[in-house]
């Protein structure tokens, strides 16, 4: 199981990456061209980690909320995200948190990818 977890994360750490180096356009234009606010996806990080924070403090898996509660006091890395996918596919999280986290990063990375993906990706 351990290994399929890490697998997966694997895959989820190549989304990340080639979702991260993407823009979101919030307005009229393109960050290519002129007009509009454009967002990397890699902005997006922070946000993304505090949602998976909230639901983890607030989740019935005692693992779950000790390792989230743990993470709240240790230093912050400048991209959670990617190191929280890096520990996953490495097998450094204890297995009831990486299989908790795992469908949750998977939908919400997926999610992303479908709506701000390039073409053919998702």
């Amino acid at each position: 199981m351990a290994d399929d977890l890490a697998h997966k994360a694997g895959a989820l750490l190549d989304l990340w990456s080639q979702l991260s180096a993407h823009h979101v356009v919030l307005g009229s234009g393109c960050a290519c061209g002129v007009g509009g606010v454009s967002l990397r996806l890699e902005d997006f990080e922070l946000d993304i980690v505090g949602y998976l924070e909230d639901a983890g403090l607030r989740c019935d898996v005692a693992a779950v909320v000790s390792f989230f509660q743990a993470l709240q006091a240790a230093p912050q890395p400048s991209q959670p995200l990617l190191a929280l996918l890096h520990d996953m596919q490495q097998e450094r999280l204890p297995g009831e948190v990486a299989a908790w986290l795992l469908p949750r990063m998977e939908r919400t990375l997926r999610s992303f990818a479908e709506l701000h993906g390039p073409k053919g990706q998702g």
